[in-house]
């Protein structure tokens, strides 16, 4: 049986971001607002913002983790949750430079160990809401000219996408998100067709009479 792909508000496919122009545009319209921010708070918002696009895109987490996560939870550069839907646990160690970003979101913002990353507007001691992540998302989206609809959803499925791009395992991938096939997780990514050939494109073997082998 094929797994369906999920909708984000009943209507368009929950995809991966693709093309990394538009991530670098995403992540860039993050950085701009916190640059412009008019006031602390205001600035504390955008970096929180920034920084969920950055672990999400990083980690490959449920909306639901996520969301959850507080500093005790990654501030040693390590990772170990156990996941809300599959009752499964990660286990992994961090990227260096993505653990330095970690520390650094900590010291700015002035976070204590179990405060909350992804912290309410006017509460700390909560944590924003699904819903408030995926209206940020869309915000940003419409801003850079996005022409998809992007959620929480869309962020997880772009880590495997592209992870899959850089020459990552499949099979790896199948593991880091807890399927059970690698079909399941071909269909996941929407890695379909267009992206075999542009793979195959990228190849030439026997191409040693190119100055370099290309």
């Amino acid at each position: 049986m094929s797994r369906r792909v999920k909708r984000f508000g009943g209507q368009q496919a929950t995809v991966p971001i693709k093309n990394k122009r538009d991530l670098d545009a995403m992540m860039n319209y993050f950085l701009v607002q916190r640059e412009k921010a008019c006031s602390p708070i205001k600035r504390a918002q955008a970096d929180r913002n920034w920084f969920m696009v950055l672990i999400a895109l990083n980690t490959a987490f449920r909306a639901e983790d996520l969301l959850q996560l507080r500093v005790v939870d990654l501030e040693d550069g390590y990772v170990h949750i156990k996941e809300a839907k599959t009752g499964k646990m990660q286990n992994f160690r961090l990227n260096k430079y993505l653990h330095q970003d970690i520390k650094d979101y900590i010291e700015r913002n002035e976070l204590t160990r179990y405060d909350y990353f992804f912290f309410g507007q006017k509460n700390r001691n909560f944590a924003i809401t699904r819903t408030q992540a995926n209206r940020i998302l869309k915000r940003a989206g419409k801003e850079i000219g996005l022409k998809q609809e992007i959620s929480m959803h869309s962020l997880r499925k772009t880590f495997g996408y592209h992870y899959i791009l850089n020459g990552g395992n499949i099979l790896t991938l199948m593991k880091m998100y807890n399927h059970d096939e690698t079909s399941t997780t071909e269909i996941y990514i929407c890695w379909g067709k267009d992206d075999a050939e542009n793979d195959r494109e990228g190849v030439y073997l026997g191409a040693a009479h190119r100055k370099g082998g290309k």
